[in-house]
């Protein structure tokens, strides 16, 4: 039999059994019977593509708290100063470069020249300017503006006076300068890093009053971004219709992008079945996808980590060693090869950079009879329920809530599960009103200092992204005297010991970092695959569809 006949044959069995799913009770909303081949777009030479959204935005905000789905979509419409790249290397956008004084305390960054937003407007320092003072505003109530607490001026109390950072300064229209009360060798990670601090339009929402904007209707369907493409349309819980944008500075590749929002079930069957271009896959169809003809997968790893946030406001898991028992009854690397298939590694820090680790971290290596201990030696009440929260949807993110909460129970904590929308999860981290939330993100390898928002006391939410609302001031003192010294080896030092107590006290349950999957249909060029599944969509301007 000839190769092309085989190919045939297993597309034909491959498909066939994906259609068989389609007719599950799971599957039965998200299917459809679509012809093999995608649209390639309308007439007049337009080009599409369809890409899988696995999760449904509600709105696309910059300044709220982060969700992945509603990240992913926002990297198109909207830009930042500079991103990561595949290496978590910091790469110009529209800043085109940036200089560091020797101190560590002023950082210049050098607008592109000539940009325009979407709508035709100019582009100016005076934008980017306008948005960090958004972000650093107490009034906005957003997600990111402790990351800003070292530039001068700042302040975490909305006493009625000035909100403006008196060390954000714009000397000129393409240059933007922030000055900080003490150096800072990690600031750079704190403000550029993936999908966040999206640069806003000053001359759309600088009349508007700061205080209503997080819930300001212009942001479900914005008018002016710097991304590559504009909104056309969001369908609530169905897709978002994507126009490129004529006023980016370079041509976009694809003419319309239209996000899919489906389950990770659905979006794989749909892959096999032509209909979806681009999707994150699932490490539970890492095999399945792999073998589909004229499929490409590839894996990276994240520079996050999946994790389960325990909520130490609460009394019953203030005892750090409630924290370290949960963490030995969790099968974590039974997690990694049985739920994940291998495409992800252990981790036992909340500090991700290589050089800043020491080699003696305890490695919490499964064991139910030592949690057992710990748990008798804490006090803790086994007949008290406790609750772990998460978002749906997932299928890996799902079967691991079930592993862990079996893993609890085994250990004699009551654990039942708590499946949430978005917005009941991020409402549960403000009123503190959660026991275990599982989730993941970030991006914390490039440098220390990224780690600061999720585990610093003045970071916890809603003022950062602390959402264990964490607080230690030993570990903040440890993790602030790495910010302050600028030479590698010395910083290495200081954050090996910053990790130390790190490990000891278990911020959050540190499960994994998983592997990014991604998969595309052959029609789709120019894709490169990033580890931080909310930064995936980094390059969509380079992407051009064949056929």
């Amino acid at each position: 039999m000839s190769n092309d006949h085989k190919g045939v044959l297993m597309r034909k069995k491959l498909l066939s059994g994906l259609a068989a799913l389609c007719l599950t009770g799971a599957m039965l909303a998200g299917c459809t019977a679509a012809p093999t081949e995608p649209d390639g777009g309308g007439g007049g030479g337009d080009t599409s593509a369809n890409v899988y959204l696995y999760q449904k935005p509600v709105s696309f905000n910059p300044l709220k708290p982060p969700q992945g789905g509603e990240q992913l979509a926002m990297s198109l419409i909207f830009d930042n100063l500079f991103t990561t790249d595949p290496d978590f290397e910091f790469t110009p956008r529209l800043a085109e470069s940036w200089d560091i004084s020797d101190d560590a305390k002023t950082y210049t960054f050098h607008l592109r020249k000539g940009l325009t937003w979407s709508d035709g407007e100019p582009f100016t320092a005076d934008d980017v300017v306008f948005t960090f003072n958004l972000q650093a505003n107490p009034a906005v109530g957003g997600a990111w503006g402790g990351r800003l607490s070292g530039v001068e001026g700042y302040s975490a109390v909305h006493d009625g006076s000035t909100t403006e950072l008196s060390g954000l300064t714009a000397p000129d229209e393409n240059t933007v300068v922030f000055q900080l009360s003490e150096p800072n060798a990690g600031f750079l990670s704190l403000i550029g890093y993936g999908s966040v601090m999206y640069i806003l339009p000053k001359h759309v929402l600088g009349e508007k009053d700061p205080a209503t904007l997080l819930e300001d209707p212009w942001f479900t369907r914005p008018t002016a971004g710097m991304g590559p493409y504009v909104v056309k349309a969001f369908n609530v819980d169905q897709d978002i219709e994507l126009d490129a944008n004529s006023h980016f500075r370079t041509k976009v590749g694809i003419d319309h992008l239209y996000l899919k929002m489906l389950t990770s079930d659905v979006a794989t069957a749909q892959l096999g079945t032509g209909e979806i271009d681009l999707a994150q896959v699932s490490a539970l169809d890492y095999d399945a996808v792999k073998a589909l003809p004229g499929v490409t997968v590839s894996s990276k790893p994240s520079a996050g980590f999946n994790r389960v946030a325990v909520n130490s406001s609460k009394p019953q898991f203030a005892d750090e060693r409630v924290r370290q028992a949960m963490l030995y009854a969790i099968d974590r690397q039974g997690i990694i090869d049985g739920v994940l298939g291998g495409q992800a590694e252990l981790l036992n820090s909340d500090i991700m950079t290589p050089w800043a680790l020491p080699d003696d971290l305890e490695d919490y290596a499964y064991d139910p009879d030592k949690a057992k201990e710990l748990l008798a030696e804490a006090g803790f009440d086994p007949a008290q329920q406790v609750t772990l929260s998460w978002v749906p949807g997932q299928r890996d993110r799902d079967q691991m809530a079930n592993v862990i909460i079996e893993n609890l129970k085994a250990a004699g904590i009551n654990a039942v599960a708590n499946q949430v929308e978005v917005g009941v999860l991020l409402d549960s981290y403000k009123n503190a009103t959660y026991d275990l939330a599982l989730f993941g993100g970030g991006v914390y390898t490039p440098d220390p200092a990224s780690s600061v928002p999720i585990i610093a006391c003045a970071q916890r939410y809603p003022a950062g992204g602390n959402t264990a609302l964490f607080c230690n001031e030993e570990l903040d003192a440890a993790m602030a005297d790495g910010q302050k010294v600028v030479e590698q080896d010395e910083r290495a030092a200081l954050y090996q010991k910053a990790a130390v107590l790190d490990n000891e006290l278990v911020p959050y349950l540190w499960l994994n970092v998983p592997h990014a999957i991604w998969a595309t249909s052959e029609r789709l060029k120019g894709f490169e695959p990033h580890g931080d599944f909310t930064n995936g969509f980094w390059n969509a301007a380079d992407w051009t569809v064949e056929g």
